[in-house]
């Protein structure tokens, strides 16, 4: 049986048709799944990637502060040794009391008290002599110290002057102050709360 002219274009188009639907399916789109997949492996990548440079400029950043938070690590430490250091805090009261412009009267250091939180403190009673500026002055440079000073007690009044001495401004002034000590096996604990000044 022969087929006619136009049975024969419909059957070869029909050919064509199921060849190229054979080669879509076969072919074509394998090739595209296989394409969403590497765009998803892509994507995982890129989001990987960024993971990873986030946390490197994390860690450099981190880095980067290391040296900062070690300076204040030996400024704390410096602040609030493990001894109470006493010789070395006097020294250093008596020079910033002299470069203050006043006189030092008297220094009564106290023994040491542990406290809750695992520090110690010692509360010095000071006693000095100059002008009311110079006090100012000294109560300025205190906070300053290399040492974790709280002023907790202050007093001033008139010094007594000799008759032929004509500076009648000079005053004497007792400070209570308190400086702290954290020994080594104790974890440092938060600053000490401020205590209510005395007057």
């Amino acid at each position: 049986m022969t087929l006619s002219y136009r049975n024969k274009l419909i059957l070869a188009g029909a050919v064509a048709v199921l060849l190229a639907v054979l080669v879509l399916l076969l072919l074509v789109m394998p090739a595209f799944q296989r394409l969403r997949t590497y765009d998803d492996q892509i994507a995982e990548a890129d989001r990987q990637i960024s993971q990873a440079q986030a946390l490197l400029a994390q860690r450099q950043e981190v880095k980067g502060r290391s040296h900062e938070t070690e300076a204040k690590r030996i400024r704390l430490a410096n602040q609030m040794p493990e001894t109470p250091e006493l010789p070395s805090l006097i020294i250093e009261l008596q020079d910033t009391v002299n470069l203050s412009g006043l006189e030092f009267a008297s220094l009564t250091p106290s023994e040491p008290i542990l406290v809750e939180g695992g520090y110690s403190e010692i509360t010095i009673a000071m006693l000095v002599r100059g002008t009311w500026q110079d006090t100012v002055d000294l109560m300025q440079r205190l906070p300053r110290l290399t040492r974790q000073v709280r002023i907790v007690g202050f007093n001033t009044a008139q010094s007594a002057q000799d008759d032929d001495d004509d500076d009648t401004n000079v005053v004497e002034t007792g400070m209570t102050i308190r400086v702290y000590t954290m020994p080594a096996d104790v974890a440092p604990a938060a600053v000490p709360p401020a205590p209510d000044a005395e007057q």
